[in-house]
């Protein structure tokens, strides 16, 4: 529609793959561009044991369906380049498509970099890797506490794994910058030969983003996340990682080598030992929450619509959000999480967002749209969430809504 956005969100299952087609009128005068956002690309929802040299995008559940996806991505640009590409964050089910599907790709075709083609690169400040924590010492110092927690974590399950691995094992893949590194990194060369990514965050000059796209009518806004986010990170508790201690599966089972000392009541210890324990499962989601909070979360403002893309943002996120001043409502909302109930924010805030008191004409023309899949994370996709969202818009679309079709399109008109 020559009058309309549409956004594609593509069937990656348990990850987001959003395409945005955007009629962009020239300031002067003298037609009409239609350009093209290209937001994320990966799923999860397995895991293998960790390789030496994982190659990107190795890892990761249901890599079979990113190759499809990213020929249908092709196919629906129909020889159109990126405008913009978009790395919300560094998780596998938002950064290992692309360099996954551009190694399965056959030499004697072109590569993704030359077939996309993208003008301008954004990703979240963090990605920018030591520059960012070397300017950033509470961020660097969290990053660290983080790394090293995630570190002893995965060890400890590998050498006592059990039953219970499986059901952590996509935490622990899509945290792991084993395996998404060297997929940041393939996506921060997709910048033009020459420039680099704009490492984007809520503080950024209005100068610095408007250079930072080719958009001429449409304009945007960055909501999130803060420049420093260490204020993201969560404590890390304490873990009690004993030698192979079976810390998955049944968590109050004790090993035999943690005896309690003499003297000391015996069900008191073992209830601090399951304590203890049950942090490596709470630090692993400490660790996920940290990286969901940093998404690129974006404004997209076109001819009196709204158009909010929230990455994988979170509680913490939302309320900083909030506790800035940058909520306000919005016509379309890409819902962040695929649809999980820690994604979705309070009813305080989406009184903002999604404000119910409207006219219904208004409501009506609300989107929510949601990429997820079933089956993966434990609650989602998540119906008292999705009640939430269909009592404040007009429509909630899912890829789950016809898990055989490649890709679900909104259309938004002009206002």
């Amino acid at each position: 529609m020559a009058d309309a956005i549409e956004v594609f969100a593509f069937n990656v299952r348990f990850g987001d793959a959003i395409l945005v087609r955007v009629p962009d009128k020239n300031r002067t005068g003298g037609g009409t561009t239609v350009r093209h956002i290209l937001i994320d690309v990966g799923n999860t929802l397995a895991a293998a044991k960790p390789k030496n040299e994982p190659m990107p995008g190795e890892p990761g559940g249901a890599d079979d369906v990113l190759p499809p996806a990213v020929e249908k991505i092709l196919e629906v640009l129909n020889g159109a380049k990126i405008d913009l590409y978009v790395m919300t964050h560094e998780h596998l089910d938002h950064v290992q498509g692309l360099p996954y599907a551009d190694r399965k790709r056959k030499l004697t075709v072109p590569k993704l970099h030359d077939l996309l083609q993208p003008k301008f690169v954004w990703m979240t400040a963090s990605a920018e890797g030591d520059a960012y924590y070397n300017r950033h010492e509470n961020a660097r110092r969290e990053n660290e506490k983080k790394k090293n927690t995630f570190d002893a974590i995965q060890a400890h399950l590998w050498a006592g794994a059990g039953t219970g691995l499986a059901s952590l094992a996509p935490l622990l893949i899509k945290n792991n910058p084993l395996f998404t590194g060297p997929c940041v990194d393939w996506l921060k060369a997709l910048a033009p030969a020459g420039s680099t990514p704009a490492y984007l965050h809520r503080e950024v000059s209005p100068e610095k983003l408007s250079v930072s796209h080719p958009f001429q009518e449409a304009t945007f806004k960055i909501w999130a996340p803060e420049e420093d986010t260490s204020t993201y990170y969560g404590k890390i508790k304490p873990m009690a990682l004993g030698e192979a201690a079976p810390v998955v599966g049944d968590l109050r089972s004790a090993n035999p080598r943690l005896l309690p000392p003499p003297g000391v009541d015996a069900e008191a210890f073992l209830n601090l030992v399951d304590m203890r324990r049950r942090g490596v499962v709470e630090n692993l989601l400490a660790i996920d929450k940290a990286a969901n909070n940093t998404s690129l979360v974006f404004c997209l403002e076109w001819r009196g619509r709204k158009l909010l893309f929230a990455g994988d943002a979170e509680e913490k996120s939302w309320a900083m959000m909030k506790s800035k001043g940058v909520l306000e409502p919005v016509d379309f909302l890409k819902v962040s999480h695929h649809g999980s109930i820690n994604g979705t924010p309070d009813q305080e805030i989406l009184d903002i967002v999604l404000p119910i008191g409207v006219p219904a004409s208004q409501k009506a023309k609300r989107i929510a749209l949601i990429s997820s899949w079933d089956h993966t994370y434990g609650g989602i996709p998540h119906e008292p969430t999705n009640a939430k969202l269909r009592a404040r818009c007009g429509k909630l679309i899912s890829t789950l809504d016809d898990r055989n079709k490649p890709f679900v399109t909104v259309q938004i008109p002009a206002a």
